[in-house]
């Protein structure tokens, strides 16, 4: 029972926003339950959150590693490790960055739209 209450909640809070299954009448069988379909904006929903994530880590990670450079006050073990902080922080960024040109180049090469996560319906 409480797993059930807790999959409802997390289901109300994932498509809830915006726009989502509640606004198509194909997310919605009868008897107001949501159907996989709904997944579609589920998915969109998780991949937002991570990529908003992703930048607020990056940033994060950005501001520790300057602030710990700049208080480091001449030593070289404290120095060391806040560059190796904004060194992996400045990776993170470039692999994001490089997973999103390789998704785009897909995109462009094969006509596909990768950015939009859509089941297939039947057709009628």
């Amino acid at each position: 029972m409480l797993l059930k209450k807790r999959g409802k909640e997390m289901a109300g809070f994932l498509l809830a926003q915006g726009n989502g299954w509640q606004a198509n009448a194909d997310y919605i069988a009868e008897g107001d339950v949501p159907t996989i379909y709904g997944l579609e904006v589920m998915v969109a929903k998780i991949l937002n959150i991570i990529i908003s994530l992703a930048g607020v880590v990056l940033l994060l990670m950005l501001i520790m590693g300057g602030f710990g450079y700049i208080t480091s006050g001449g030593d070289k073990e404290k120095a060391a490790k806040a560059k190796n902080t904004l060194t992996y922080a400045i990776l993170g960024l470039l692999v994001i960055l490089g997973a999103w040109l390789i998704i785009r180049l897909i995109e462009e090469l094969t006509g596909l739209n990768l950015h939009i996560f859509q089941i297939p319906r039947a057709r009628q």
